[in-house]
């Protein structure tokens, strides 16, 4: 009767592990889908779509979708298009690390975030790919700083 018992205890424990384990997926999943909606949006952006009205996007969508069932070739095409685009950005950016002798007014930080650089925290310095040094610079004005491009 004993080992009918501890039988029952590990069936619920290994159930109650299956069903952690179950969850842990759902919430990978979500996790993996929102990342996935947000570069979705964020190519919107890229593409200066995002402005539109979401009814006008939404019909753009889909009059993309119904060219692609007319005519294959054109995802092709879109494809070559855009790795090409992607490509020319890729090797437009710099990797720029930008260090202050004094911290940086909450002016100037705001200006340094919009470039898209970000605070590294350990080694005290901002870090990131800008399209433009020389915006940068002009952005920075007078404030003392040393700059790192690569």
């Amino acid at each position: 009767m004993q080992n009918v018992v501890e039988q029952k205890v590990r069936l619920e424990q290994k159930k109650n592990r299956l069903i952690a384990e179950e969850i842990r997926l759902k919430l990978k999943e979500r996790k993996m889908r929102t990342r996935h909606l947000i570069g979705v949006g964020g190519l919107v952006t890229k593409a200066g779509l995002d402005y539109l009205p979401t009814n006008t996007l939404y019909g753009a969508l889909l009059s993309i979708a119904s060219s692609l069932e007319a005519n294959q070739a054109i995802k092709d095409e879109w494809t070559r298009l855009g790795k090409a685009k992607l490509d020319q950005e890729q090797t437009n950016k710099h990797a720029v690390i930008l260090k202050f002798e004094q911290e940086p007014s909450s002016d100037i930080r705001t200006v340094i975030r919009n470039h898209g650089l970000k605070w590294n925290k350990l080694r005290q310095e901002w870090y990131g790919f800008i399209f433009n040094v020389d915006s940068l610079k002009n952005d920075l004005g007078s404030t003392q700083y040393q700059i790192e491009e690569f």
